[in-house]
């Protein structure tokens, strides 16, 4: 009679045995599965899986293949990822190899959410073409051996995670320093108007009167922009968002340089004059 062998090294196996006993009932029930048994040989742990007759092995062996695949998935993965973000980048602090990982995490559920296409397919075939021609599974082993395509992927995902985050920490820094460097110079304005007009971008005094004009709203008229309201240091800067894009960086810059200093005008007869 044929049996499939499932096998794990891992010192906790309570995770995989409920992964297993959630279908076990099911598989009973349905007259696919006749016995079902756990031994343990030091630190291994074992559960055979023997079929009522020999016709339904192919049946079993590609649901323990699902089983096993969204056991991967939701139980080791997390863990996989944490252990490629201490590894590759010990570097970095607890925390920040902790964000990376929820980074990649976060990721791979909105890829999956949006395409439908995802790792855990790869898995499964991988699960269901090495079960078709062995009665018998080590997870830790089909993982090392088996999975070094998606191990590789993961380690791509944890790389440009740690990449980003490290982009977007001296971003921060450097928005601290100008917002250190405006908060100890003297205002040389009491405030300062922003406008995004036809013919560009557009830097006003409190009376409305032009001192600075970028024909390109690009990023190098944009850096013009902040360097010149930096130097300038104005108690207040008015933003007229008319025709500022929704997520417009120019103007998230400019309110985590300023903070409390920026001001929204959503339309007055002065953002819409022509200049």
């Amino acid at each position: 009679m044929e049996a499939i062998c499932i096998e794990t090294e891992n010192t906790n196996p309570e995770r995989l045995r409920r992964c297993l006993l959630k279908q076990v009932e099911s598989w009973q029930s349905s007259g696919l599965l006749q016995e079902f048994s756990e031994t343990c040989k030091g630190t291994v742990t074992i559960w055979d899986c023997k079929v009522v007759n020999d016709g339904q092995a192919n049946n079993l062996r590609l649901l323990a293949a699902q089983v096993l695949a969204e056991y991967i998935i939701s139980e080791i993965e997390p863990g996989l990822l944490d252990k490629l973000a201490a590894l590759h980048h010990p570097h970095l602090g607890e925390r920040e190899r902790e964000q990376i990982a929820s980074n990649v995490r976060q990721r791979l559920l909105r890829e999956e959410m949006l395409t439908g296409e995802s790792r855990r397919r790869i898995i499964l075939r991988n699960l269901e073409d090495f079960l078709q021609g062995q009665d018998q599974i080590n997870i830790e082993g089909f993982i090392r051996f088996r999975l070094q395509d998606y191990q590789r992927e993961l380690l791509n995902l944890i790389n440009q995670s740690a990449d980003d985050l490290m982009i977007e920490k001296e971003y921060q820094d450097f928005i601290n320093l100008l917002k250190y460097f405006v908060e100890i110079q003297q205002p040389r304005f009491p405030e300062m108007h922003l406008m995004c007009l036809e013919e560009g971008l557009v830097l006003c005094d409190n009376r409305f009167k032009v001192l600075h004009r970028e024909k390109e709203q690009d990023i190098e008229g944009a850096d013009a922009i902040v360097s010149t309201l930096v130097t300038a240091a104005p108690s207040f800067v008015t933003i007229h968002v008319t025709n500022f894009a929704g997520d417009n960086e120019l103007m998230s810059t400019i309110q985590h340089i300023f903070d409390s200093r920026v001001k929204l005008c959503f339309g007055c007869e002065h953002c819409r004059r022509e200049k």
